[in-house]
């Protein structure tokens, strides 16, 4: 038996350390032979604000943060998410038809994702020619909106508006189709159930629903574009942050999730379904009623800029939860930003790496190991392995398609453990100091 073990503290990540023979007296976890899910990969956003950044950085360390990033002997991302038009991590809101009234969309462009989100894309290319995107709108054009606003409002529910927003979509696909570039899904929107600061928009269930089922779909089918389109991204319900008037929190997978995949016209379009954020309090509902749909997170919570080791070992707290519930992808949210990682309206943010503007140095912050913990060695195609013991809630557990075991393990104690393994045959013990991260690679 071959064993790989990485190991993160907060002042030295990324250390190859021993395991030692097994103690019988140990604490065990072993795996309990379920492989649930496939995974599919780890990806992040593809962010203005992180171009901006990336650009400021010396080119040396730019280019290695990329090719480490998306490489598949590194980090190996394989995916990512564009924005629509503008989000919060935009430089500015905008959309992909500014003129009033374009029903026909004669007018519509991506000329400003050439200039900042392609360019960025494509530095990932170079080192991982698998890649592809998922993309969804954080506000329609504003003038397909009750209110002429970015940050406000919800899509105008007439058949000329809907007809033209769901036009939106598939020519978004196929401008960067044009470009060399794979969209392999649309989300509908971005937190739907968020009246926010930043571009936003809001929709109810029965309006997505109708929207799906009678526009955006019969459009896709039409295109003839392989795009799948997702229920997504759902950030709901929020205990202190819910729409006005909404239902309370214990009937809101009713009025929502629950709305648009109990109706089978709706459904059939669907191929699956975007949690993030609050979402998640929704997620076991969701996936015990429909088994049949698929899964993902589409965004890491994003914490406070301060890219603190405790925040990290949140996110794996996350990553577990997502996995443990049936995701096939986990997304990070930006890639890089400025020191400070301050978004365009105030709020200030975590990110796998920042850079210094008057510099340019680069440094790498928990998250971007946390992140590479999981996806150097979990690779497409893998299984997630259900476990017992009492290090069950601690583990994330897989196997690679060459049979390959990656156990991803994270202790936020104050206090070492003992971590034991056993499957058939292979056995091991290693101690798990306080507040660490770890990977056994398992041949």
């Amino acid at each position: 038996m071959n064993i790989i073990h990485i190991a993160s503290y907060e002042n030295a990540c990324w250390i190859e350390e021993q395991v030692k023979s097994f103690d019988e007296s140990d604490d065990i976890l072993t795996l309990t032979g379920e492989r649930r899910q496939t995974v599919l990969g780890f990806g992040g956003c593809f962010n203005e604000l992180g171009w901006e950044a990336l650009e400021l950085a010396e080119e040396k360390q730019k280019d290695e943060f990329i090719k480490e990033l998306f490489s598949k002997e590194e980090c190996d991302f394989n995916y990512g998410r564009i924005p629509i038009g503008g989000n919060d991590f935009s430089l500015e809101w905008y959309s992909c038809d500014e003129v009033e009234d374009d029903f026909e969309l004669d007018q519509f462009t991506i000329e400003r994702d050439k200039k900042y989100t392609i360019p960025f894309i494509r530095k990932g290319l170079e080192y991982q020619p698998d890649f592809t995107l998922f993309a969804s709108p954080w506000s329609p054009p504003i003038w397909m909106k009750t209110k002429k606003a970015y940050n406000y409002g919800r899509i105008r529910m007439e058949d000329k508006i809907l007809k033209a927003y769901a036009q939106y979509f598939v020519k978004f696909v196929k401008a960067y189709q044009l470009e060399g570039i794979d969209i392999s899904q649309v989300h509908v929107q971005n937190e739907p159930m968020a009246d926010q600061k930043f571009p936003s928009c809001l929709w109810s269930g029965e309006n997505m629903r109708d929207f799906i089922k009678d526009y955006l779909g019969p459009a896709f089918k039409q295109s003839g574009l392989p795009t799948e389109i997702w229920l997504g991204t759902i950030n709901g319900p929020f205990a202190d942050f819910m729409m006005p008037n909404s239902a309370p929190i214990s009937e809101f997978y009713d009025q929502f999730a629950n709305t648009i995949l109990s109706d089978e016209k709706a459904r059939g379009y669907l191929t699956g379904v975007g949690l993030q954020w609050g979402g998640k309090h929704v997620m076991q509902q969701i996936t015990e009623s429909f088994p049949e749909m698929r899964y993902m997170q589409t965004e890491s919570e994003c914490g406070n800029g301060e890219n603190t080791w405790e925040h990290m070992e949140y996110i794996f707290g996350q990553m577990w939860f997502y996995f443990r519930n049936g995701a096939e992808r986990y997304t990070y949210w930006n890639m890089a930003l400025k020191e400070g990682g301050i978004s365009t309206w105030g709020w200030r943010q975590n990110s796998l790496c920042t850079v210094n503007p008057q510099t340019g140095q680069l440094i790498k912050h928990p998250e971007f190991y946390l992140m590479k913990h999981l996806s150097h060695f979990v690779k497409k195609g893998a299984k997630v392995l259900a476990t017992k013991g009492h290090w069950t809630s601690n583990t994330i557990a897989f196997e690679n398609t060459d049979g390959s075991v990656i156990l991803v393990v994270g202790s936020n104690m104050n206090r070492e453990r003992v971590f034991s393994f056993q499957h058939g045959e292979q056995s091991f013990s290693a101690v798990i100091p306080a507040h660490s991260i770890h990977t056994f690679c398992i041949k």
